[in-house]
């Protein structure tokens, strides 16, 4: 690497800079560090389009709680106040927003935050070869990395879609005039104009006949420019702000995932925006509900998850889709190849991360703690350690590293094999209030950041006591594919535990979104549940399930919320969780205790209905509790088939009998009752 060039004169740097950047069509990251005068000399030189900052004040500041109103709109050159806080996600949203040619201002402190690991790292990050430091005070410095002048390529990105864009769009349009259940797949880093083909696409399918086509993604911003592209490709009238009209009656709405799933609307075509962000699961529903679907993911970047995601979701499409077709936008839009801002951001917030992988999977693997202090000093094992989040969880962020290296009363633990960290486990300390605070936590009138899973417990119960000792919460596990499947999970929870213990902790948690899988891993490690969310995550479509278990003393209030869980989601299936998986239903009541047994006259009246005596409308309440209860007492024995998942449809979440002779074949009510007859009769006979 070249030796950077210093000088004291930024101003030089600055302007020397800009034609750098307009000549070449490309962003450098400016890191800038002064007072307010001098701030404002930069952004009048440096020709700023907007600032970004809490404590600045001008008609040209923006606040950033306001800053998504900066996405997608190919913008100038912006700066961004970071000498209070660093939000590494916003960062990364206002940087995918500003055009080739122009700068992003980073305004730094050098002096504050000595104790952050994350800041010292970033401040470190501006002596990188893509980046430029302007100080007021002291040397700074130029980029050393050059580009070439691509004013032809400028010409052809101002003058419509690059090539990629013109194969995704004719992608689309075949995904809705070929044969059916053979999706598209659009797979980019950010910045290629995935969003804007899918846009472009969506007008000349609306503008050719009437059609519906929905968007979906976990978040409308998301889809703010593929919305835009829509609209002035097609020259559409915006209905509301979720929907796209033309002339001809074609609409292009937005609905959210959830709601997708949950009413599956029509559409003649489906596009799912960002798909790296929704579950498999999720995915999986949609291409069984829609025969159009074109999908797009980021590969990396702020909305991605990385190639594991990729990886996964073609396996899903092997399965579920033969023949569907995957097209790789390779030409960035807004800005030049081998763009030093976008290099500089890969850098930064490790969007490239790929972990590695010893060749041996069967070698010992050893338990032990890891330091944050040396992990902001070691950038080989903290991208081994963030590569290995982002492969293992969909919702892993940039702000994540930020947490990583800073978070407080935190415990990681790494599992290693012939040194390579292949498995990783995150935990952070709740609780621990004194009587006030916890008084106060417990009524709903304070709420403080971190401490999830202990205040959601002492808030839903109205009991102090969860808060005033500490506990501890896994927040995350992650364990490389290659080493899944042989204990390494279970071998860090149990180092976990045996920490806590040490540190005389009697109770750790979990919260996750609940699914199967997971229940049945904690579940066998002895976590038991104790709260259960009443609403969806939009993005993972799941219930967030809070386990607990005690490894030393029990506390008096562990049983008593228990037994609340139980107590309510007995009722609540029929309400609150009508629509959720029959074998999660089974598999959460397995073990509980707060269903009594069936009294004789009841087991009477069930025997009745199995012979065919007794009609169902005259023994629900005695079918509900030998079912329940039976669940509860014998764990999933005989679950798997499908009467005991229409058992749990029709009794527990309260179905239709239309709905449920539908689900699992039968012909109307009568052959459902039937059915439902000579399961109960081979049960009671056993």
């Amino acid at each position: 690497m070249n030796e950077k060039i210093v000088t004291v004169d930024p101003l030089q740097i600055l302007h020397s800079l800009k034609d750098k950047a307009k000549s070449g069509f490309v962003r450098y990251p400016v890191f800038v560090s002064g007072d307010d005068a001098f701030l404002q000399n930069i952004f009048f030189a440096g020709d700023v389009h907007a600032v970004v900052s809490d404590s600045l004040c001008g008609s040209h500041i923006l606040p950033w709680n306001k800053v998504r109103q900066l996405l997608g709109k190919g913008i100038g050159a912006v700066a961004l106040d970071l000498r209070a806080v660093v939000d590494v996600d916003k960062l990364c949203v206002v940087a995918g927003s500003v055009r080739g040619g122009e700068l992003l201002f980073l305004i730094v402190d050098e002096n504050r935050f000595p104790e952050s690991h994350f800041y010292q790292r970033f401040l470190r990050l501006g002596d990188n070869s893509a980046a430029a430091f302007l100080r007021q005070e002291g040397h700074s410095s130029l980029p050393t990395v050059d580009v070439a002048n691509v004013e032809s390529q400028i010409r052809l990105q101002t003058t419509g879609a690059t090539k990629s864009q013109q194969t995704a769009i004719a992608a689309i349009k075949k995904v809705l005039s070929g044969h059916r259940r053979r999706p598209a797949l659009l797979v980019a880093d950010r910045g290629r104009g995935k969003s804007s083909a899918m846009g472009m696409a969506a007008a000349e399918v609306m503008l050719q006949s009437q059609k519906q086509i929905i968007v979906t993604s976990p978040y409308f911003s998301n889809v703010e420019t593929l919305f835009s592209h829509a609209a002035d490709r097609g020259d559409l009238i915006k209905k509301v702000r979720f929907s796209l009209l033309a002339d001809n009656g074609s609409e292009l709405s937005f609905v959210a995932p959830d709601a997708l799933l949950r009413d599956k609307p029509h559409c003649d075509l489906l596009l799912v925006d960002e798909a790296a962000a929704i579950p498999l699961p999720m995915l999986s529903k949609m291409l069984k509900a829609y025969s159009r679907i074109a999908f797009s993911s980021t590969e990396h970047g702020y909305e991605g998850t990385g190639r594991a995601f990729s990886h996964r979701f073609r396996g899903l499409l092997n399965t579920e889709a033969k023949g569907w077709q995957e097209v790789i936008l390779t030409e960035a839009v807004r800005w030049a190849e081998n763009d030093p801002l976008e290099s500089w951001l890969f850098k930064a917030f490790l969007f490239d991360a790929e972990p590695l992988v010893p060749e041996n999977n069967e070698r010992t693997i050893k338990v032990k703690p890891i330091n944050a202090r040396r992990l902001a000093n070691h950038e080989d094992g903290l991208r081994q350690l963030f590569s290995l989040l982002v492969t293992a969880h969909y919702q892993t962020s940039p702000n994540d590293l930020v947490q990583l290296l800073d978070g407080q009363d935190q415990i990681l633990l790494g599992a290693y094999c012939d040194g390579v960290l292949v498995g990783a486990l995150l935990a952070a300390k709740e609780g621990g209030f004194d009587d006030d605070l916890a008084k106060s936590v417990a009524s709903g009138k304070r709420r403080l950041k971190g401490h999830l899973l202990a205040q959601s417990l002492a808030a839903h119960s109205g009991n102090v006591a969860v808060l005033e000792k500490p506990l501890l919460r896994i927040v995350r596990i992650a364990v490389l594919p290659e080493f899944r499947k042989k204990g390494i999970g279970k071998q860090l929870v149990s180092a976990f535990e045996k920490a806590a213990g040490e540190e005389s902790i009697n109770i750790v948690g979990t919260s996750f979104g609940a699914n199967k899988e997971l229940w049945q891993f904690w579940s066998s490690l002895g976590y038991q549940p104790l709260r259960l969310g009443v609403r969806r995550d939009a993005a993972s479509g799941t219930y967030s399930l809070q386990l607990g278990k005690h490894i030393q003393g029990k506390p008096d209030w562990f049983d008593g919320i228990q037994h609340l869980f139980y107590l309510n989601f007995k009722h609540q299936m029929c309400e609150q969780f009508s629509d959720m998986d029959t074998e999660l239903v089974a598999a959460l009541l397995a073990g509980s205790d707060a269903v009594s047994p069936p009294s004789v006259f009841a087991l009477h009246q069930v025997d009745l209905f199995a012979q065919g005596s007794l009609g169902y409308d005259l023994v629900t309440g005695s079918l509900w509790h030998w079912f329940i209860h039976r669940l509860a007492t014998r764990m999933t024995q005989n679950m798997s088939n499908d009467i005991g998942s229409l058992m749990i449809s029709r009794l527990l979440l309260r179905h239709s009998w239309a709905e449920v002779s539908e689900r699992y074949g039968f012909h109307g009510r009568k052959d459902t009752e039937a059915a439902m007859r000579d399961w109960i009769r081979q049960q009671l006979e056993k």
